[in-house]
């Protein structure tokens, strides 16, 4: 008596196995849907919406007015520029602080090297002055400034002097270039400061702009997601937008189907694809996508929806105008190439 039931059981195994699509003759047969476009339309800037002209699901035309609202730059524009002005004048302080130590540093090194050379100087005309008080009325002694230019004493005078024309050029020349840097800093910091001022000033002119949106092309509107009198801030949705025909189809092969699906180059590449609800529609389209890994497919794409089964998602572009709806299940029927 158990021998018919392993037979029945054996034939109901085989059965779901054949109707998930592991058994293939001739042909593949899968189930999808159709996919739109979808467009989120937002603003890089506030708003306060004035007016709402369209309803979820409404068909619209292009240049259609979706929605009216009036630009908003709150409080918080001016603090940011403020507070960038505020920053770049710490910025300015603090350079300028450290600039104004560099010419301390110059001068102090000026100072020292043009005192150690003056010391030097006044050393040897103090040991000039005691000899010519030690040998005075001796005839051959004269004054210091009466002693020969080959004099050692005066040799060494003079390239002091030297030296010290050279710390001077020197020190005149790094400071000239400071102060020229000094100066051409402050002047970036001014042009900053005075363009953020001016952007600032811009963005007040312009506060209650009135903003339109429009259809940028025919279709349909997905999802409103804003009210008249609200407030919305900059990047949010205001209105999911479709195309007006869906130009994609969503379908699922399944694991363990032995036809391969590819893109363009293998046993099936193309599919002939048809509404549920009305075989008259009917559409062809190319394979432009394949899932990179395998998922569960969702119960509305089973061909016995109460077995879980599992497979690949492939993208198909339809290669026609098509009347299918937004979501649409359809008939795939694949096309050997």
């Amino acid at each position: 008596m158990r021998f018919p039931y392993i037979i029945l059981i054996g034939i109901a195994v085989v059965s779901v196995w054949m109707l998930n699509g592991k058994y293939y003759q001739e042909e593949l047969t899968l189930f999808g849907f159709a996919e739109t476009k979808e467009t989120e339309i937002n603003l890089n800037f506030s708003v306060m919406i004035d007016e709402i002209n369209v309803l979820s699901g409404q068909s619209v035309k292009e240049g259609q007015l979706l929605l009216r609202a009036k630009r908003l730059d709150s409080d918080i524009k001016f603090e940011d520029q403020e507070m960038k002005i505020s920053e770049i004048n710490a910025k300015k302080r603090i350079w300028r602080s450290e600039q104004e130590g560099k010419l301390k540093t110059l001068e102090s090194s000026y100072l020292k090297k043009m005192g150690d050379v003056n010391t030097q100087i006044d050393a040897i005309n103090n040991k000039l002055a005691q000899q010519k008080e030690l040998y005075e009325g001796l005839d051959y002694i004269e004054a210091n400034q009466d002693l020969p230019a080959n004099h050692p004493s005066k040799m060494r005078i003079a390239a002091y002097e030297e030296e010290r024309r050279n710390i001077e050029k020197r020190y005149q020349l790094d400071l000239t270039n400071l102060q020229s840097i000094i100066a051409k800093g402050t002047k970036d910091d001014d042009e900053t400061i005075k363009r953020l001022r001016a952007e600032y000033k811009h963005v007040q002119d312009n506060k209650e702009i009135v903003v339109d949106i429009v259809a940028p092309t025919d279709g349909l509107i997905g999802n409103v997601h804003c009210k008249e009198g609200e407030h919305i801030t900059d990047y949010r949705t205001l209105i999911s937008f479709y195309e007006p025909n869906p130009t994609l189809v969503k379908a699922y092969v399944h694991e363990d189907y032995l036809v391969k699906v590819d893109i363009g180059d293998v046993s099936i590449d193309e599919f002939k694809i048809s509404s549920i609800k009305d075989i008259t529609q009917t559409y062809t389209g190319k394979v432009v996508g394949l899932g990179s890994r395998i998922v569960e497919i969702p119960a509305r794409m089973r061909k016995v929806p109460e077995f879980k089964t599992y497979g690949r998602e492939v993208v198909i572009r339809l290669t026609a105008k098509s009347k299918f709806l937004q979501n649409e299940k359809l008939i795939l029927i694949g096309i050997k190439s």
